[in-house]
């Protein structure tokens, strides 16, 4: 009797090991591989933002602040383009900040599309970096990355969208740079890398605020001679 109620004890932990291994297979599939898979998978000439959000999941906020960010690090002067992508951006850093655990969109942004061969173009770029990346990151520090710690990293995140979205002479690719940090850390839950982030996003801050005020001195000097 007691070895039958030994071997009944042990059969269940048996049975749930392997349903104990195979959640954390599923959530060590890296992010490149997901996005590779979506364009293998897409079957529509264009890729919608809501379709993509859905796609990542809960990885949703850390892969679209990078992907929102890194056109903006492209060497090309592109008119308004940091105002047009700053927009989704703050409204993620909005949701962080607000405690959301996925991102959310109204249903005409959600509808938002682009075509299959610039959306491929997009990511084929982005690739190559987000790989390199996750050879680099790791979790680390993830106490920074809890509920609370993400509200906080949100509010940080805002204040750097909205300086993205503003139209300042070399002031916007620091900015995306830090954001694309950020979201990359926050994917792979490395708390190290987010407080690099903040730290390049600082810096940020500064370069926007001395390039803001001496456009401000140059525009008053320039009202003090006509008015002279």
């Amino acid at each position: 009797m007691d070895d039958r109620t030994i071997g009944l004890s042990r059969a269940p932990a048996a049975e749930s090991a392997p349903q104990a291994s195979a959640k954390p297979y599923a959530n060590s599939r890296r992010t490149s591989v997901l996005l590779r898979e979506y364009m293998a998978n897409l079957d529509q000439p264009k890729a919608s933002l809501g379709s993509l959000r859905d796609a990542l999941g809960d990885r949703g906020f850390g892969i679209l602040l990078f992907i929102f960010a890194l056109p903006n690090l492209i060497p090309v002067n592109i008119p308004l383009l940091s105002a047009v992508l700053g927009a989704p951006l703050v409204l993620l850093a909005a949701q962080l900040t607000y405690g959301r655990h996925k991102p959310w969109f109204p249903d005409w942004l959600a509808r938002q599309s682009v075509s299959r061969a610039n959306f491929d173009a997009v990511v084929n770029r982005a690739l190559p970096y987000l790989e390199r990346a996750e050879r680099w990151l790791r979790p680390r520090l993830s106490v920074l990355l809890s509920w609370t710690g993400e509200r906080v990293i949100g509010l940080g995140l805002l204040v750097l969208t909205v300086v993205l979205a503003l139209p300042i002479p070399f002031g916007n690719w620091l900015p995306a740079f830090a954001i694309c940090i950020i979201g990359l850390a926050m994917v792979e839950k490395d708390g190290l890398a987010v407080l690099a982030g903040f730290a390049v996003g600082a810096f940020s801050l500064v370069v926007a605020g001395t390039v803001v005020i001496g456009l401000l001195k140059a525009f008053l000097l320039l009202l003090s001679g006509i008015s002279a």
